[in-house]
């Protein structure tokens, strides 16, 4: 059959992805770039947000309308997990998918009658071992330990499961194999990484066997982990980065507020300062590190002097990305049981903080205008993007042949933005500096 897979979300999502897309490829199905062309429609969603899962559920009514021409329609991924009754009031002759399923999409789509696939947890050590792009995300684990009090995705991927060392080497060797120049290793929370399997936290033993077996031209980055986590692992998994030359000097630490009463509110598990000190020994052992971190804005219960408590924050860590997020009300969460702030408050604090964000990321990226670096080629979007080692993006003014995927170049930086840095080609270093 033509099958056309439509994903939305993490790179969680994108992994199970590409297990399915292996999985039909296998077995003799045709994998098409466009719902008109095909016999099977598979909506691979997410909900993380409400903007998300309207946009989702939109799309969802529009795919039904394409299956009305006799077209499947199957719904995969954590609204088939958490909401499938909302999927079903639209769509109720759908199959149903879960997130650990994936590997189970032919029986839907090569079923004369709807299936509903939601119980039992992933496989171990069933992998992507089949890409696209020269960037591949591999999940080396799925499942949370934590109970945030606004995070519905634990509904959907809740049991923790870690994929083997083996099959994660295994998985990352194919994926250079097949021409792969970044790794994104991916999960719910990559700190947890091992505890199910080894009963121990096993994320820098995971890393420096990688880098050790995989021989080739790529680099690894690593997903997030929260500050609980790493706070456990911090001495070994700082050598993994810094011994290696491998693994981007990129950690990303999801921060959600300046603001110890809220994050007590959010039932996260750690304290500002906890934050704080992972960030300052992050900095202090690895030279030119970039720090990642995840705000939520509007939080149920979140005060002024809270949400200036996080702008505080921001300004004394500068990281050099932030993700922010307006709070979402999301279905099966306890948060919206506190009082909200009102809608108008959270447009100001949004717009507060994008302005502070962006004026830290210009601050860090300014020093490197005028200077000479060397980046990893990564990405081709009209024009060349690379990264340095620590994965600023650096997007090259050129669209010169000579270069291509995996070369390490050298780059004249003339402009900064507080997201990525702009630059002249001065040549080529390497084809694999590592």
């Amino acid at each position: 059959m033509k099958v056309y897979i439509e994903t939305y979300g993490c790179a969680l999502n994108k992994a199970d992805e590409a297990i399915m897309r292996e999985v039909l490829s296998s077995r003799g199905h045709i994998l098409v770039d466009s719902p008109e062309l095909a016999d099977a429609l598979v909506l691979n969603t997410c909900i993380v947000r409400k903007s998300t899962e309207e946009h989702v559920l939109k799309r969802l009514r529009e795919f039904r309308e394409l299956g009305g021409n006799g077209k499947k329609l199957i719904v995969a991924g954590c609204m088939a997990k958490a909401m499938p009754y909302t999927v079903v009031k639209i769509a109720p002759e759908a199959s149903l998918v879960s997130p650990q399923n994936a590997h189970l999409i032919y029986i839907p789509v090569e079923a004369k009658e709807r299936k509903v696939l939601l119980e039992g947890a992933r496989p171990r050590n069933k992998l992507p071992t089949l890409f696209q792009g020269r960037i591949a995300p591999i999940p080396i684990q799925e499942g949370c330990l934590g109970n945030c009090s606004f995070c519905i995705t634990k509904h959907a991927r809740r049991v923790l499961v870690s994929h083997s060392i083996e099959a994660v080497v295994a998985a990352v060797k194919k994926a250079v194999e097949q021409g792969a120049v970044e790794v994104e290793l991916t999960g719910m929370d990559l700190g947890t990484y091992g505890i199910d399997l080894y009963k121990r936290r096993a994320l820098p033993q995971l890393l420096k066997n990688v880098v050790e077996k995989v021989k080739g031209n790529y680099m690894i980055r690593i997903g997030m982990i929260n500050p609980e986590h790493l706070a456990e692992i911090l001495d070994d998994f700082i050598d993994a980065i810094v011994s290696s030359g491998r693994i981007y000097k990129f950690v990303h630490i999801p921060l959600q507020s300046g603001s110890d009463q809220v994050l007590k509110v959010m039932g996260r598990r750690y304290d500002v300062e906890t934050i704080k000190a992972l960030v300052r020994e992050l900095k202090n052992k690895i030279p030119g590190v970039s720090i990642a971190t995840d705000i939520i804005i509007g939080h149920p219960g979140e005060t002024d002097e809270d949400f200036e408590q996080t702008l505080r924050v921001l300004r004394e860590l500068e990281f050099e990305r932030v993700h922010v997020a307006a709070y979402s009300i999301r279905q099966l969460t306890t948060s919206p049981r506190l009082p909200p702030v009102s809608s108008r408050v959270v447009k100001q604090r949004m717009l507060a903080v994008m302005k502070t964000v962006e004026e830290v990321g210009l601050k860090v990226r300014e020093k490197y205008i005028g200077a000479e670096v060397e980046c990893f080629v990564t990405e081709f979007n009209k024009r060349w993007v690379c990264r340095l080692d620590n994965y600023i993006p650096v997007v090259i003014a050129c669209e010169e042949p000579e270069i291509g995927f995996g070369d390490w170049v050298r780059v004249k930086v003339e402009e900064a933005t507080f997201f990525d840095l702009r630059g002249k080609l001065l040549g080529v270093v390497s084809r694999d500096r590592v």
